[in-house]
């Protein structure tokens, strides 16, 4: 019968004297998520040495447990799931350390993290085909190209830019949101965060001006199929990210 099970989550980034409360605090929500089965997962207590979290997993949920890590390990598992693990990466690179899941029973290691010593390869320059939103706060100037500013999320997007004739179209969507399409050229950084390096806009359409409970609403009315767990999943795009 299979029995209640132990795992340690090992920092080694902080002893439990060193640790702060809040970063402890988001390692362990970011691993409950990993784990799932909230109800069945329980801390136990933190070892000294670097930072051991031991909690305590009850035996119902085990295997459970053990298959959703494993699908972690892999790559493979459920989306929340994997954008915990490259939460728990992230914030390991901050703090200069590594981490590793083990079992307290074997000693097996279940997933590693491997933090700093894992960074993404940066790309400076790629040149692609790609689309924008913002709302259109500025058109003009006397170059061959016309600059265009969006604001886009409290951000002010400088470096679009567009012919004569698409401005003369665009001008008619000043303070409006709208999206734009051309060929630009992209960036990525160390946390794998894509950024614009410029944008030649060729065309444009102008979207909607509703929030995200409207949109999704009108989504639903055209298609009975959406539920909550739609709604869960694009606000965890959203706001989840490609961070």
């Amino acid at each position: 019968m299979t029995q209640d099970e132990e795992f340690r989550f090992q920092i080694a980034a902080y002893t439990p004297d060193t640790m702060p409360m809040a970063r402890l605090a988001e390692y362990l929500a970011q691993l409950a998520t990993i784990l799932g089965e909230e109800k069945s997962v329980h801390f136990v207590k933190i070892e000294p040495g670097s930072t051991q979290v031991v909690h305590r997993v009850e035996r119902e949920a085990v295997p459970k447990v053990r298959a959703r890590a494993d699908s972690v390990r892999r790559g493979d598992g459920p989306s929340d799931a994997r954008r915990a693990y490259r939460r728990v990466n992230r914030l390991l690179r901050e703090d200069n350390g590594t981490a590793v899941l083990r079992d307290s029973g074997t000693g097996a290691d279940i997933i590693n993290f491997p933090g700093i010593e894992e960074r993404e390869e940066t790309f400076t320059g790629v040149r692609q085909r790609g689309a924008i939103d913002g709302e259109v706060v500025r058109i003009g100037g006397i170059q061959k190209w016309i600059p265009i500013m969006l604001r886009s999320e409290g951000e002010t997007i400088t470096n679009c830019y567009c012919k004569q004739s698409v401005a003369e179209r665009l001008g008619g969507n000043l303070f409006k949101p709208v999206r734009l399409f051309g060929s630009g050229r992209w960036n990525r950084d160390a946390e794998g965060k894509w950024s614009l390096g410029h944008l030649v806009v060729d065309s444009f359409e102008p979207l909607r001006i509703e929030t995200l409970s409207q949109a999704i609403a009108r989504i639903s009315a055209i298609d009975p199929q959406w539920d909550d767990g739609n709604i869960a999943e694009l606000s965890a795009l959203r706001h989840g990210g490609a961070s």
